[in-house]
């Protein structure tokens, strides 16, 4: 989603295999949050794997995004961790 001058507000990807859906990048710009556009985003998202024959979906959630997934009718199923393997980036 752009703004009436072309700027970023809000956006997401969804990509669809077989009758799963997996959610990604859902994000919505600061200057535009607790507007709706993330529901809107994520309305879209939704309408766009049931066309394509999606009837599941899975997402990882920030704290923050959270919230917004739970008033969409996401539920948690499991926490998810980050961890990274390799040198310590500090």
């Amino acid at each position: 989603m752009r703004t009436t001058d072309g700027a970023f507000a809000a956006r997401g990807q969804i990509a669809v295999t077989g009758n799963s859906a997996v959610v990604d990048q859902v994000e919505t710009d600061q200057a535009h949050q607790r507007r709706g556009l993330g529901r809107l985003v994520m309305h879209g998202l939704t309408e766009a794997a049931a066309a394509q024959g999606a009837t599941a979906g899975v997402l990882g959630a920030t704290p923050e995004g959270r919230a917004l997934y739970e008033t969409t009718g996401w539920r948690v199923l499991a926490p998810l961790t980050s961890a990274l393997r390799g040198p310590d980036p500090h």
